[in-house]
């Protein structure tokens, strides 16, 4: 990113389209920002799919925890690197790439064979990791709400915990409509793809900004020049002491004059 040039100014921003932007940076947030940490809600449902059934209990445990650990871990530890991308990149280009991060491991996880040890870990680290990439873009929205900003920020963290509960809603699904795992995880896939599009239409390449503050001009100011020091009693005296005789004692019955009335 060019650091001689800057985003657009927030009162550039109508406010019909502030509130827009903002929403659809919460539907971000909400649907594909910290899904991985609901690992709970989805157990269960790939367990019932078959996933590592070839194994024996034992193993089918240290499995289904590496694929936890492994998307956890991504979605935590990506979040240094994925600054510097950011800052770099601006938030269109971040976003893009945690869209196609998410399409990619929910094809994996949808596609992969049920006993394959490799995939399944794999598909769940690409959604880990592409949580974040999508999430971080979105907080520069908060800057569209001046005043309000830390409430804005309030909004798009409780999305953050609510999207947690994704996979409890596939939970849901695969109880009540016997959804698999493939139909889920290709459904999910839409999520990335509706993420892409609004990305790629509506975020800015460069993060919104502040309005400045009025410049202040030096030349031509107003302000008056301090008047002149006036000259003290002493520096009076001092000066007559180098004038004549006369003149010294004109001064002072003037003085004495001035006293008298």
């Amino acid at each position: 990113m060019d650091p001689h040039h800057h985003g657009p100014y927030v009162m550039e921003v109508s406010k019909g389209k502030r509130y827009f932007l903002f929403a659809t940076a919460c539907t971000h947030v909400l649907l594909a920002s910290g899904e991985a940490y609901g690992w709970t809600a989805l157990r269960p449902v790939l367990q019932d799919s078959g996933l590592f059934d070839a194994f024996d209990p034992d193993q089918q445990s240290t499995l289904m925890n590496t694929v936890a650990t492994m998307g956890i871990a991504g979605n935590a530890l990506c979040k240094l690197p994925l600054g510097m991308i950011l800052d770099k990149c601006g938030p269109r280009f971040t976003s893009l790439v945690g869209c196609l991060l998410l399409i990619a491991g929910s094809i994996t996880l949808a596609l992969c064979d049920k006993n394959d040890t490799v995939l399944p870990v794999l598909g769940y680290f690409l959604l880990g990791i592409a949580g974040p990439f999508i999430q971080m873009p979105c907080f520069q929205f908060s800057e569209l709400f001046g005043t309000r900003k830390a409430s804005a920020m309030a909004y798009l963290i409780t999305c953050f915990e609510l999207s947690t509960g994704v996979f409890w809603v596939f939970g849901e699904l695969h109880r009540l409509f016997n959804i698999d795992r493939r139909q889920l995880f290709l459904g999910y896939s839409g999520v990335g793809v509706y993420c892409l599009v609004t990305g790629i239409f509506f975020w800015p390449d460069l993060p919104f900004r502040a309005q400045p503050p009025p410049q202040t001009h030096h030349h031509g100011s107003n302000r008056k020049a301090p008047p002149p020091p006036q000259p003290s009693h002493h520096h009076h005296t001092h000066a007559l002491m180098d004038k004549p005789l006369h003149v010294q004692v004109g001064a002072g019955a003037a003085s004495l004059f001035e006293l008298a009335i």
